[in-house]
C-alpha cells in the first residue's frame, strides 16, 4: 500500500497549534512530546488510514470519514484516493 499524501485543513492546523500552546504553558517538554506524538500519529494515518480508526457517518455528506485516537486527541479525517485530509484535531476531555 502506498503512503497517501496528507493535507491539513486550516481548522486542524489551528487546533494543533492551540493544543501544543496549552501544553507548553504547563511544560515545554510536555508540549514538545505532545507535538511529536500527534505528528507521528498523523504520519501513521498517512501510511494506513483505515487502521486503528472508526468510520464516521455524516449522513448525506459523501466520502470516507474516519476518526482515530492519536495521543490524547481524536483526529477527524477524510480518506480520498491519493490523499488524506486532516479536518480537525480534538483534545479529549480527561
Amino acid at each position: 500500500m502506498a503512503r497517501k499524501k496528507i493535507a491539513v485543513s486550516d481548522n486542524a492546523s489551528n487546533s494543533f497549534r492551540r493544543i501544543i500552546l496549552n501544553h507548553k504553558k504547563v511544560s515545554l517538554i510536555g508540549g514538545e512530546d505532545a507535538r511529536e506524538a500527534i505528528l507521528q500519529g498523523i504520519r501513521r494515518i498517512g501510511l494506513n488510514p483505515m487502521a486503528v480508526s472508526e468510520s464516521v457517518d455524516f449522513g448525506r455528506v459523501q466520502g470516507e470519514y474516519r476518526l482515530a485516537k492519536v495521543w490524547d486527541c481524536l483526529v477527524l479525517y477524510k480518506v480520498e484516493e491519493k490523499r488524506v485530509i486532516i479536518l480537525d484535531i480534538i483534545l479529549k476531555a480527561k
